[in-house]
């Protein structure tokens, strides 16, 4: 099984008032942000936490590492905040609802049970935001898969993702935008955890 909750410290109530419902960080208040898409201090059990009888360990044997979002005819590109210190994309983003959103991430990950024991694992796949961009989540689950592993072999977990639903943020203004640049999807949790880079542009 996994934690589907993140298990704080007891020190986590006396960071912030219980009648808050930021979920960012407040920095000027000393609010540390709630969930595991915000919160990044320390932790009893993290997001995704889970025992096993068993090892496993992944191999990325394919993924979309390149996507290429058509615009819409009429479609205007949006802004985003960005760290002043780097070069802003062309077209930094586009609303979600204004696009088709037909875009899909494939996504093969060998699962090796190493252990000496039959076991059974939950995939969790991540996505991260391109870290120039400014006031957004650290990462979120976007797919998750149970798949059983007999001792000593593996087996493949395949995921298809909709781009617009994995890739996309919430701006300041509560917009559902799609961001420009390179993202990144990481299968798994902390130390048994792979990753790779995904890079999205816009064209007509």
């Amino acid at each position: 099984g996994r934690l589907p909750v993140t298990w704080y410290n007891a020190d986590y109530v006396d960071l912030l008032p219980m009648t808050s419902l930021k979920l960012r960080p407040v920095d000027e208040l000393g609010y540390p942000g709630r969930t595991y898409k915000f919160f990044n201090g320390s932790t009893v059990y993290p997001f995704g936490y889970g025992l096993s009888y068993t090892t496993f360990n992944y191999t990325i044997l394919s993924a979309t590492r390149v996507l290429k979002v058509a615009m819409e005819p009429h479609q205007q590109c949006r802004t985003v905040s960005y760290d002043p210190d780097v070069a802003v994309p062309p077209c930094p983003a586009v609303l979600v609802d204004e696009s088709s959103c037909k875009e899909e991430i494939d996504i093969q990950v060998q699962v090796e049970n190493s252990g000496q024991r039959d076991g059974t694992i939950v995939v969790l796949v991540y996505s991260v935001p391109p870290k120039e961009i400014l006031d957004t989540y650290i990462k979120q689950l976007v797919g998750f898969q149970r798949v059983f592993v007999p001792a000593a072999s593996s087996k493949t977990a395949k995921f298809s993702l909709n781009a617009c639903r994995s890739l996309g943020i919430v701006d300041g203004h509560a917009n559902r935008i799609l961001p420009s640049g390179q993202h990144t999807i990481i299968i798994g949790n902390d130390d048994e955890s792979v990753s790779f880079p995904l890079n999205l542009t816009f064209h007509y």
